[in-house]
């Protein structure tokens, strides 16, 4: 790892965590009006389709499998559905794994 990439993360985390601190800084304090508070709220689930779209959508080109024979496919949609029926994220984090793990291992 060269010196310039070490800077760019050093410099990437101090970027992340000032931004993130200011908000918990009891001097700045910093109020949002009622429409920023009402858009954050959708940040997390903007964050995570961001990271699981490529993932179920593009994850068959690092294989040989297709898309309608994809590990990622069947594990997503099975995800979603003990996210729909289960209320533990754990529970549905072992069952996408598991899911993702037996589909992977039959195909």
């Amino acid at each position: 790892m060269s010196l310039n990439i070490e800077l760019i993360i050093v410099l990437m985390a101090a970027i992340t965590f000032s931004c993130r601190y200011i908000f918990f800084m009891k001097c700045f304090p910093v109020r949002l009006n009622h429409t920023t508070k009402k858009i954050l709220e959708f940040t997390a689930p903007s964050v995570l389709t961001a990271m699981w779209v490529p993932i179920v959508f593009l994850g068959h080109k690092t294989t040989e499998n297709s898309l309608l024979t994809s590990p990622f496919l069947y594990a997503g949609l099975i995800t979603l559905l003990a996210a729909y029926k289960l209320e533990s994220t754990l529970n549905i984090v072992v069952v996408g794994m598991s899911t993702f793990v037996v589909i992977s291992w039959l195909i």
